[in-house]
C-alpha cells in the first residue's frame, strides 16, 4: 500500500515543480460493473451465462490535475480511488428437473473493494470561455483491499437460507488476485475550472479471478463522476499579452487566424490535413500533402502511403520498411515475417505465428488438449485415464453408503466410505464427480425424484464440508428413470435403489 502513496506523490511533485500548474479535488459518482466471462464450459451460455446481471456501486476519492501546455487543453489527470466491482447472480428451477433438487430459486453475489489508481492523459475543447469538452482515457492499477460473497437459497416450499463468506486472495487456484490493471476512458465537461462531470467506461485487461477451469474473468464498468476542484488551475489566469482566444497554442497577437483553431505551424490557421499547408492555400485541403505540391500528396497508385518515385512496388500495396514492397510471409502460414515469433515454422496467429504449444509433453497441443497441463491420451482429449484402482474405492464407496428410511439424512456408517471418496478427490485438484441418486418404481414419481435429488445433494454438501470445492461436485436425481434392475422383485429393487458415483477431468 505504501507503494502506491509514493508514486501517486512522486508523480505530483514531479509535474507540479515542472509546470507549476497542479490543481486538486475531490469527488465520485455511481457506477455498474458486470464480469465478461469466457470459457469452455459445455451449455455455458444457454444456462448460465444469462443469469449473471451487473453490480451496483460507487467510487470516490481524490482527484489531480497536472496541465502539461500553457492554455491548459492538456493535461494528465492521476486519483486515488476507493471503488468496488463484482456481479449478481439469480436463477431460478423446477425441482423435478433440477440438480439441485427443491430449490425454487438461487440469488448470489460477489463484491470485491479495490484501491484504485487511474491515470488519463484528456484534452478540454473550449466550448465558451467558462465551458470547456472533456476527452481522455489512460491505464489503471488497482490493489486488491477485501472481497465478500452472498448466497440466498429458497426451496420450493418458500424457506430461505442466506450464507456468506470473505474472498480468499492469492495465486492459487479459486483465489482472487491482489493486483488488477486495465484502461478507461471519459468524457464530459468541465465548468469554470471549478466543476469537471463526466461519463467513464473501463475494462480490466488483466484476469481478477483463478477458476478450477480454463476461462478468463474481466471487469467492465460504466458510470458517471462529479469532480469539485479545490485549487483553480493557475492557467485560469493568463495575462493579456498571453491570451489565446480559440485556445490552439498560438497567442492572439501572433495568431493569423484568431477566430479559428489552427496549428503553430501554419501561424494559428486551420489544416485540416495536417500538411503544413494552411487550408486558404491548400489546392487538397482533405488530402496530406506537400507544400511543393500545394498542399496535394505525390502520385501513389498502389495507395500504400509511399510516393511512386520512391516505391518499388508500385502496383502492390507494401510497407516503407520494405520500400514499398509487401512484408514477407517465409513460412506461408499467412502471417507476415514481421509479426511472425517463428518465420522459419507454420504456426497460427494466436501464437504470434508459432505452433500450438504442448505444455503437458503429451503429444497434444493445448488448443485440442481438454487438460493441457496434466499428460494424457489422445484417445481421451489429452487428459489421463482413471486409474481402475481408483474406479474400484469409488464403486465401493458408491455401495456403502446408506440414508434412513424415506429421508436424505446419511446413516453414520457411511461416513468413513464418503470420507475415503473426500481423499481421493483432495489427491487430485483437477478430479470432478458426478453424483446421482436412484430409486426404485414403489411410491409417487414425484416423490421419488425429489427425494433421490436431495440425497445426492446431501452428500455433495457432506464432501464440501470435507474441503472439496462445490465448482468440482455435481448432484442430479433420477428417481426412477434409470434402473438396472428389474423392478419386478425385491432382489431388482434393492439394486435399483442406490447412488452413483462418476469421476472425470
Amino acid at each position: 500500500m505504501k507503494k502506491v502513496y509514493i508514486l501517486f506523490a512522486l508523480n505530483t511533485l514531479f509535474f507540479n515543480v515542472v509546470f507549476a500548474q497542479f490543481k486538486w479535488g475531490a469527488g465520485g459518482g455511481p457506477h455498474n460493473t458486470r464480469v465478461i466471462e469466457n470459457n469452455q464450459i459445455q451449455n455455458w451460455d444457454q444456462e448460465y451465462k444469462g443469469h449473471f446481471t451487473p453490480l451496483g456501486g460507487f467510487h470516490a476519492g481524490i482527484f489531480s490535475e497536472i496541465n502539461l501546455t500553457k492554455n491548459s487543453n492538456w493535461a494528465l489527470q492521476p486519483a486515488l480511488l476507493y471503488t468496488n466491482k463484482g456481479r449478481k447472480f439469480s436463477k431460478s428451477f423446477d425441482s423435478t428437473q433440477s440438480f439441485n433438487n427443491d430449490t425454487s430459486t438461487i440469488n448470489a453475489s460477489w463484491k470485491v473493494n479495490y484501491l484504485e489508481l487511474p491515470v488519463n492523459l484528456v484534452y478540454r475543447f473550449p466550448l465558451s470561455q467558462k465551458v470547456r469538452f472533456v476527452l481522455g482515457g489512460g491505464p489503471y492499477v488497482a490493489f486488491q483491499l477485501n472481497g465478500k460473497t452472498k448466497y440466498e437459497i429458497i426451496n420450493a416450499s418458500g424457506e430461505r437460507e442466506t450464507f456468506g463468506d470473505k474472498m480468499a486472495t492469492g495465486d492459487a487456484v479459486n483465489k482472487y488476485q491482489k493486483l488488477n490493471w486495465g484502461v478507461n476512458a471519459l468524457a464530459g465537461f468541465d465548468f469554470n475550472d471549478r466543476v469537471m462531470i463526466t461519463a467513464n467506461y473501463s475494462r480490466s485487461l488483466s484476469n481478477f479471478y483463478n477458476a478450477g477451469y480454463e476461462g478468463s474473468f474481466k471487469h467492465q464498468v460504466w458510470g458517471g463522476t462529479v469532480v469539485i476542484w479545490l485549487t483553480p488551475s493557475k492557467s485560469a489566469r493568463v495575462k493579456a499579452s498571453e491570451r489565446d482566444t480559440d485556445g490552439d497554442g498560438v497567442p492572439d497577437k501572433a495568431d493569423k487566424c484568431a477566430g479559428e483553431m489552427g496549428t503553430a505551424a501554419t501561424n494559428g490557421c486551420p489544416d485540416r490535413d495536417g500538411d503544413g499547408t494552411p487550408d486558404n492555400e491548400d489546392k487538397c485541403p482533405d488530402l496530406t500533402g506537400t507544400n511543393s505540391l500545394l498542399g496535394c500528396p505525390a502520385p501513389d497508385k498502389d495507395k500504400d502511403g509511399i510516393a511512386d518515385s520512391e516505391d518499388d512496388c508500385p502496383d502492390v500495396p507494401g510497407t516503407a520498411a520494405y520500400k514499398g514492397c509487401p512484408v514477407p510471409d517465409s513460412d506461408k502460414d499467412g502471417i507476415s515475417d514481421d509479426k511472425d515469433n517463428c518465420p522459419g515454422i507454420s504456426g497460427k496467429a494466436r501464437y504470434n505465428g508459432c505452433p500450438a504449444p504442448d505444455t503437458d509433453g503429451d503429444g497434444i497441443d493445448d488448443d485440442t488438449d481438454k487438460c493441457p497441463l496434466k499428460a494424457g491420451s489422445k484417445d481421451n482429449n489429452g487428459c489421463p485415464g482413471i486409474g481402475k484402482d481408483m474406479l474400484d474405492d469409488i464403486n465401493k464407496a458408491a455401495r456403502s453408503v446408506l440414508f434412513d428410511v424415506n429421508s436424505d439424512n446419511i446413516k453414520a456408517s457411511s461416513f468413513g466410505a464418503l470420507d475415503k471418496l473426500a481423499e481421493i478427490l483432495r489427491s487430485d485438484a483437477e478430479l470432478k464427480l458426478e453424483i446421482e441418486g436412484h430409486t426404485d418404481n414403489t411410491g409417487s414419481v414425484r416423490l421419488n425424484q425429489v427425494l433421490s435429488g436431495r440425497r445426492a445433494l446431501a452428500i455433495k454438501a457432506y464432501l464440501v464440508k470435507q474441503g472439496i470445492n462445490a465448482e468440482r461436485l455435481t448432484s442430479a436425481g433420477f428417481g426412477s428413470e434409470r434402473p438396472i434392475a428389474s423392478n419386478d422383485t425385491e432382489a431388482g429393487r434393492a439394486k435399483n435403489r442406490r447412488v452413483a458415483f462418476k469421476v472425470k477431468y
